[in-house]
């Protein structure tokens, strides 16, 4: 067994781990780098391997530094499965055209801006790239087990990160050295108490660890600190008469925010003043909180939020 760190080693973003076993490569994660305009072009124009002979991706969630690089992937010749939860296959029917739409025009305001010298840009992908990746998704749900390759079996465990987020156990049976083991690959890990999610679940008997530790050395504020905080804010807004902008991500973020405000409007000792809450979505949000809906009234539970959007 051998892998190689592709992304999201020495930086937090591009996660791709290639785990290569039994003449097989599982590519863990396939996700866009994010920094600056020229370097992060470059960084995802060119994969550090092959795409056509990768056999297998397995994606962890649906954030775009773990999934954005798959319409690429399989423009250049990747054929085979993307094993995901159901929820993740859902978000990624949203955020991968998406990202690509953005992607697009920001080639064509490079293209437009660029000097006389200046060689013109391509696109990695586009909007249709995004579509037809999706016809490789293969879902399967936390805790069944399924066998994704030779000798590799593949279970997700709840990763309480965001909706659909998972743990990538692969239990391996390695024919070269006749050696069984058991890998975990962490994802991106939640914070417990999420009251929008599950907390992360534990896994026994692990023989080797990818982790996710970008927050592993901060301690986080406890959450009735940052309701009051929140509570403050809006407070002060509204004594000034003014309104509040709160520019936040489309997944799971602004489901976040729409939930403390109707916790602290209806069942907290929070005083909170009586306004409006729209939620503007520029980048397909109202569509990820309907199905955030969608997900918890299966589960019988209902995502809350104020009746004003």
């Amino acid at each position: 067994m051998k892998i190689s760190f592709c992304g999201a080693a020495g930086t937090t973003t591009g996660s791709k781990h290639l785990l290569e076993v039994n003449g097989q490569r599982i590519l863990l994660d396939c996700g866009l780098y994010q920094g600056r305009r020229k370097d992060t072009i470059e960084r995802n124009k060119h994969f550090p391997f092959d795409p056509k002979t990768v056999d297998v991706v397995v994606l962890s969630h649906a954030h775009i530094d773990h999934c954005g690089a798959l319409p690429h992937l399989c423009k250049l010749g990747f054929t085979g499965n993307i094993y995901a939860t159901p929820a993740t296959r859902d978000l990624c029917s949203i955020m991968l055209p998406d990202a690509a739409h953005i992607h697009v025009n920001d080639i064509l305001w490079l293209n437009k801006h660029r000097q006389d010298n200046e060689p013109e840009l391509e696109p990695s992908y586009t909007v249709v790239d995004a579509e037809k990746s999706m016809r490789q998704f293969v879902t399967t749900s936390y805790h069944r087990p399924l066998i994704i390759a030779d000798g590799v079996k593949l279970t997700f465990i709840d990763a309480g990160h965001v909706l659909g987020s998972a743990q990538v156990v692969l239990d391996i049976d390695d024919r070269a050295t006749k050696r069984k083991s058991r890998l975990l690959f962490s994802g991106d890990i939640g914070r417990p108490g999420n009251e929008l999610l599950n907390s992360a679940e534990p896994c026994e008997n692990v023989d080797h660890v990818i982790m996710e530790s970008t927050y592993g050395g901060r301690r986080h504020e406890m959450a009735t600190v940052a309701d009051e905080h929140l509570a403050a804010i809006i407070r002060r807004t509204a004594q000034q008469k003014g309104k509040l902008i709160i520019p936040a991500f489309a997944v799971e973020r602004t489901q976040q925010l729409l939930c403390a405000i109707d916790r602290m409007r209806h069942h907290l000792s929070v005083t909170l003043p009586q306004r409006p809450v729209f939620q503007m979505h520029l980048t397909g949000g109202e569509c990820v909180t309907e199905l955030m809906q969608q997900y918890h009234e299966k589960q019988g539970e209902v995502l809350q939020q104020s009746p004003e959007r």
